[in-house]
């Protein structure tokens, strides 16, 4: 065979081999995520080895080996796997608080472990806190709106579970004062109460900024069930002001929503006739009230909010219409 026929075979035979290695996947870097705050790094993959540092919940971990057998830990059972921090960072950490990540499902990654996170009613404040500073992050970096709605809520959602260890737990001023200002304007002080709130109006804004996502509706009983400043101190008009505020201003937005029925078992308990006494003002005060509620009960279904309204024309009477 001449030397020309020669390369010309070798081409032919090059053509026919080179869609086999182009349909070959490229290989990916595995990745691994923290699922709980202050997941410990160590130098080696046993629980008394040396402690390398402490992670963040949320670290996006490069995974580099995975020990050869699983170990128990406390109750749990898992592999060990070194892996190395975006820092560069390497060292041991032990399976049960790192979970699978890929990159394209960062979302709903987040929260599955805001989901697990949340149900640990034992969590002290700064797991929570730590909780709630990741999804911040998350939320401003979501790729659509839809992703920002479901990562927002789940934020709000942290920030009270944080705000309720506040209120068992003795933090520190200076632990707890830097997460609080991180909030912004999201968190109002209650004197009375001495205790950090989250502001509802910040949650009804954000209800209208996702309105027609099914999270607006979350985010509105949210609102609704988020205590408010000051104390009505058996003022009859300031419950009832209070009432039209939260689970009133609910079933305007939403008559029909999945948690209407609990928004008017909340108003009949408010709606009371027994021991008040009011002067001209107040009866002038609570009829407002009695009509604004009124109003607002017009889109509900008459078969569901029969008892309300029995109950809103009693006190109507009451008060002497």
């Amino acid at each position: 065979m001449s030397q020309r026929c020669l390369l010309l075979a070798m081409l032919v035979l090059l053509c026919q081999l080179t869609p086999a290695f182009a349909a070959e996947p490229p290989k990916t870097e595995k990745q691994r995520i923290t699922a709980a705050s202050g997941v410990k790094m160590r130098a080696t993959p046993r629980p008394d080895g040396q402690e390398v540092t402490r992670l963040f919940i949320g670290t996006e971990l490069r995974e580099l080996e995975r020990s050869e057998r699983q170990e128990t830990v406390g109750s749990k059972k898992d592999y060990w796997y070194r892996v190395a921090t975006p820092e560069g960072q390497e060292g041991w950490v032990f399976g049960a608080f790192v979970l699978p990540f890929e990159p394209e499902r960062r979302v709903q990654t987040v929260l599955e472990i805001a989901g697990q996170r949340l149900a640990d009613q034992k969590a002290p404040f700064v797991d929570r806190a730590d909780l709630a500073n990741f999804l911040k992050g998350a939320a401003e970096k979501a790729p659509d709106k839809a992703s920002a709605a479901r990562l927002e809520l789940a934020r709000w959602r942290a920030v009270r579970w944080a705000l309720g260890a506040l209120a068992t737990e003795e933090v520190p001023k200076k632990a707890y004062e830097p997460w609080v200002k991180r909030q912004g304007e999201g968190l109002v002080y209650n004197e009375l109460g001495a205790e950090w709130l989250v502001d509802s109006k910040g949650l009804w804004k954000l209800e209208e900024k996702y309105r027609g996502l099914p999270e607006a509706e979350a985010f509105a009983w949210e609102a609704a069930t988020t205590p408010l400043l000051g104390e009505c101190e058996g003022y009859t008009p300031c419950y009832l002001a209070a009432a039209n505020a939260t689970e009133g201003e609910y079933l305007r937005r939403y008559p029909s929503g999945p948690q209407a029925g609990k928004a008017l078992a909340m108003l009949e308990e408010t709606l009371g006739t027994d021991g008040f006494e009011l002067d001209q003002d107040g009866r002038a005060e609570l009829r407002k009230e009695l009509d604004k509620l009124e109003a607002t009960l017009g889109k509900v279904e008459p078969a569901k909010k029969k008892k309300v309204m029995e109950k809103l024309q009693a006190l109507r009477k009451a008060a002497g219409r």
